[in-house]
């Protein structure tokens, strides 16, 4: 009898779980990847706009470094007037994620790139970033960005000068 009982609700528990949409991770995410979009759609045209994106007690850790966002968005704007025809793009994976109420993150595998007519650039970093959103009011804001810098493969020795510099030898 009680070994029935146990097999009949370890059964409903296979059940139950296996009607949970595996899509349900994407769906909650989703706001938090359409952030970064905005965010990548600003950085090489009006970088002093990104900052509504971000929460005001925001953490930046780039590798062993911390990072301000002012410093950031100096950089941008620095990159804008030294190249000319700038273009940046991202492109991401999202390997975890989970939405709260207040607090949401996602865990992502991203390579950018930037390239330019002027200096024939072409600035490539591939890192592995994790995005800790909060809810500020109505909107999520990021309160931590933490990136960790992975070699790129895309880059073959003689295609950049930095090659060595991407891909260090440890």
């Amino acid at each position: 009898m009680i070994k029935s009982f146990t097999l009949a609700i370890l059964g409903a528990w296979m059940v139950m779980f296996s009607l949970i949409p595996v899509t349900v991770e994407a769906a909650d995410t989703k706001a938090y990847t359409d952030i970064l979009k905005k965010i990548d759609s600003l950085v090489c045209s009006q970088p002093n706009k990104i900052t509504e994106f971000y929460s005001s007690k925001l953490v930046i850790m780039t590798d062993d470094k911390r990072a301000l966002l002012e410093n950031r968005i100096q950089d941008y704007q620095q990159m804008m007037s030294d190249f000319k025809n700038l273009k940046c793009s991202n492109t991401r994976s999202v390997l975890a994620g989970e939405s709260g109420e207040k607090v949401g993150y996602i865990l992502v595998d991203e390579l950018i790139s930037v390239t330019s007519e002027s200096t024939d650039t072409d600035i490539r970093q591939h890192s592995v970033c994790n995005y800790v959103f909060t809810k500020d009011g109505a909107k999520w804001k990021i309160a931590l960005e933490q990136c960790s810098s992975l070699p790129d493969y895309t880059i073959r020795p003689g295609e950049d000068a930095l090659y060595y510099f991407h891909n260090p030898v440890y």
